[in-house]
């Protein structure tokens, strides 16, 4: 285990040198009202508060806090620099649990400095910093324990690379160079054939769907109109701009399956779908089924489960598929 945590502590500090003295030097009541503002419950608080003096004064944890907070400072605003995408520290123990809650305490005030400098809304900074509660509480649905699922996710939000505007994400990336450009993509004769805005290095924007939230048509076409409004202001694009989506709703079969009045398939159908695509059962089976094996017992399963168990039932591959569609 501890190679593990050795070697993200490597890829996130890239041979640079990490202050850990400033991350051990802030005491409990100093964390304590850091934390505070992150609208985390009370309990989840509590255990926080209980446990960052073990934390801190642990020699391996604290200098991969520190290479954590030292990396979301660098690369804050540098949308080409890799995302390290690290498994969850859960088999760690209660440090491996806690440490992203540290990370946003000590980088959320950074956060909001820069979201301010670019002249985020203060409604979509707010909703954007939820994704800590958000991934949280995923966390407590999976594991009836405090921690982050995803918790390497909390980089693309203190790297101020999300923003989350009415019921989406929408991710600030360049095609084919940043971590979470989509994959596999367009052939080269298709991005000849549309061109500006499809090409190697062009300006696009991610859509990503939190868990619990409202994707009806009033709700996204409320959600794009903001969000068009907001972000070209906030990542001015100098040339046409698409956004895409990559997620097993994008499997084709999905509208003929659930109908018209799906909002899975009214999300889907916003977006032109491209013909290459990856499996995906092991993300359709936990976000559809949950994060049990199996699936939901024939009784009480809902559409959308009976249409994905039955597909997999028949040994067929499931399509993580990427759309896109014009944004600005």
């Amino acid at each position: 285990m501890g190679d593990r945590r050795a070697l993200v502590t490597s890829q996130l500090a890239r041979g640079e040198p990490v202050d850990v003295d400033q991350v051990r030097g802030v005491d409990t009541a100093t964390m304590t009202s850091l934390l505070g503002e992150l609208g985390l419950p009370r309990e989840t608080v509590d255990e926080l508060r209980g446990h960052w003096d073990e934390m801190r004064r642990s020699t391996p944890w604290s200098s991969l806090l520190a290479t954590m907070v030292a990396s979301v400072e660098r690369d804050r605003g540098h949308i080409d620099t890799p995302l390290v995408v690290f498994d969850d520290f859960d088999d760690h123990g209660t440090s491996g649990r806690l440490i992203a809650f540290y990370l946003f305490a000590l980088q959320y005030e950074g956060l909001r400095t820069y979201h301010q400098r670019l002249g985020v809304p203060e409604d979509v900074s707010l909703a954007t910093a939820r994704a800590l509660a958000r991934h949280a509480e995923t966390h407590r649905l999976k594991h009836a324990t405090t921690g982050i699922d995803a918790a390497w996710w909390m980089q693309t939000v203190l790297r101020g690379e999300i923003l989350q505007v009415g019921s989406l994400k929408f991710h600030h990336f360049r095609l084919g160079v940043s971590t979470l450009s989509p994959r596999p993509w367009l052939d080269e004769a298709e991005i000849v054939r549309l061109g500006e805005g499809f090409r190697h290095g062009d300006f696009a924007l991610g859509v990503h769907i939190p868990a619990r939230v409202d994707i009806s048509r009033p709700a996204l076409d409320a959600t794009f109109e903001r969000a068009r409004d907001v972000i070209t202001r906030v990542w001015p694009s100098p040339s046409r701009r698409v956004a895409t989506c990559q997620s097993w709703m994008m499997d084709e079969r999905l509208g003929a399956a659930l109908g018209d009045d799906s909002n899975i398939v009214g999300f889907q159908r916003r977006f032109t779908l491209i013909d290459p695509f990856d499996d995906d059962e092991g993300m359709v089976r936990y976000f559809v089924f949950g994060p049990r094996d199996g699936a939901a017992e024939p009784v009480t399963a809902s559409r959308l489960q009976r249409v994905v168990g039955d597909v997999l039932s028949r040994g067929e591959r499931w399509h993580n598929r990427t759309g896109w569609l014009e944004f600005d």
